[in-house]
């Protein structure tokens, strides 16, 4: 069905571009987006020359989900955790969607945590490697994408969601808060950049479901579970107040539209002390279970990584950032193009 939808990549990079600044090619193959690729800048060479910091701390990316402040909530306490258990100072270093991506390549980071899609790109650009893999209550390893709207609309099926109006968080790097769902609604024959009368990026998952609670979009984008922690949280009065379209059928804990992929991994830069890596990896995996800084992250455990080859397939089927680097020998060299819609 992605395949069928070949015809329509022209003038969803045109929507993409007027929305977002950089355009974006989503879908299989045209020659018109292989020639647009030889215009867009190099990838960052990673450099690792700044990796031994003169004050022995070891920095970790974070990335932001809602709030610099949020993340600093959940995280912290994980980094004081292995600042005692290592002995060495932590320091928490919150990134963005676009920043995490630099600061892998300047060589600023010896750890990182992020969503599985980016993570993923980030491996096949600057080869970094999984640790481990984020396992949290009731769910474990996996996690999904939601597509919601209000429980009072007229949505119902995903053919209802011709002409309506759409928020996620990012095209090119957002796993369960857009990408999966773009891939979903493929597969089932709609593009959202061309059936969508608006489809735009908000960098809160938080917003992207109040937006829609207050009617200034119809359809919204989200992971598994931020419904329920926003309830928790008393920024949402309760689930009734929305609508999960095409929830699959199956047994995981909670609701979900997409498949389900691996969840968070934890990750080291390239040319981060291999004895570092070691004790950080051990530590996190023998961390106590009733530990406070686990319950803080919203995590059960730590496992090793998963397989993340689900992610590898949605990124080379949508072409986007990274798409094509394990084709590429000159990765890494600064002299590969960036695939299309870089936010480099």
């Amino acid at each position: 069905m992605v395949k069928n939808l070949v015809n329509s990549i022209s003038y969803q990079q045109t929507i993409i571009h007027l929305l977002t600044g950089v355009s974006i090619a989503l879908i299989l193959g045209l020659t018109a987006c292989e020639k647009k690729q030889s215009a867009n800048p190099s990838v960052i060479p990673v450099d690792t020359s700044h990796q031994q910091v003169s004050d022995n701390t070891v920095r970790v990316g974070v990335l932001i989900i809602d709030s610099v402040d949020s993340v600093k909530q959940r995280y912290q306490p994980l980094l004081n955790y292995l600042s005692g258990v290592i002995n060495r100072p932590f320091s928490l270093v919150p990134v963005t969607q676009e920043s995490q991506f630099i600061e892998v390549a300047q060589g600023n980071l010896h750890f990182t945590t992020n969503n599985p899609l980016a993570a993923v790109q980030i491996r096949r650009l600057y080869d970094t490697e999984f640790l481990l893999t984020h396992s949290r209550p009731q769910v474990g390893t996996k996690f999904g994408g939601l597509i919601i709207v209000r429980s009072d609309s007229n949505i119902y099926k995903l053919k209802d969601l011709q002409g309506k109006k759409a928020a996620c968080v990012a095209f090119q790097t957002a796993a369960a808060g857009c990408t999966f769902q773009i891939y979903h609604l493929l597969e089932h024959g709609i593009d959202p950049f061309v059936d969508f009368s608006s489809f735009v990026e908000n960098k809160s998952q938080d917003k992207i479901v109040l937006d829609v609670v207050n009617g200034k979009i119809d359809v919204g984008f989200i992971r598994t579970c931020q419904l329920e922690n926003m309830v928790k949280q008393g920024l949402l009065e309760n689930l009734e107040q929305l609508r999960i379209l095409d929830s699959a059928k199956d047994e995981f804990f909670y609701t979900h539209t997409t498949q389900l992929y691996p969840e968070w991994p934890i990750a080291a830069v390239k040319g981060t002390d291999p004895q570092l890596v070691a004790a950080v990896t051990d530590a996190l995996l023998n961390i106590p279970a009733n530990h406070p800084a686990l319950a803080a992250a919203k995590i059960e455990k730590f496992l090793p990584a998963e397989d993340y080859g689900s992610l590898d397939k949605l990124i080379e089927t949508l072409r986007l950032k990274s798409w094509d680097a394990n084709r590429d020998p000159f990765r890494n060299s600064g002299n590969r193009q960036q695939g299309v819609g870089s936010r480099e």
